[in-house]
């Protein structure tokens, strides 16, 4: 549902049209205290990208007029995978700033990180953080 609702609330605040990677699956090295860091730990990784406009590849086909979410996802399971991170947010900043800087100013950005099976007791779901730069 969180997915819908994103894309909803973009359409109202005149974006005509997003590209989505949903649930990139990944095992990191995420947690507060080193003893949890020392076990990789599965996390989901989405991202929205908004368009004020459709994409210039709705009519040129072609990959280089578009956000191409196969160097969006390589570039997430490379940073993802190349260190540690005690805290969600952290790690959601990072990747802003990654994918900020490959992706052109007028394409907005929406990231979801979840940590699926957190340590702690009782939680039966997942932990998560979101950002945007929609209203910026």
């Amino acid at each position: 549902m969180t997915h819908a609702v994103n894309s909803i609330t973009a359409l109202h605040a005149g974006f005509s049209s997003s590209i989505s990677l949903n649930d990139l699956r990944l095992m990191v090295n995420l947690g507060v205290t080193a003893q949890e860091r020392d076990v990789k730990q599965e996390i989901n990784v989405s991202f929205k990208f908004f368009f004020k406009k459709q994409p210039k590849a709705c009519e040129t086909d072609d990959i280089d007029d578009t956000v191409c979410y196969h160097k969006i996802s390589d570039a997430v399971k490379g940073y993802c995978e190349s260190g540690e991170f005690k805290l969600l947010e952290y790690m959601c900043n990072g990747l802003y700033k990654k994918i900020r800087a490959d992706i052109n100013r007028e394409i907005k950005i929406w990231i979801r990180i979840e940590k699926c099976n957190p340590p702690i007791d009782g939680l039966l779901g997942s932990t998560s953080f979101e950002y945007t730069d929609i209203w910026e």
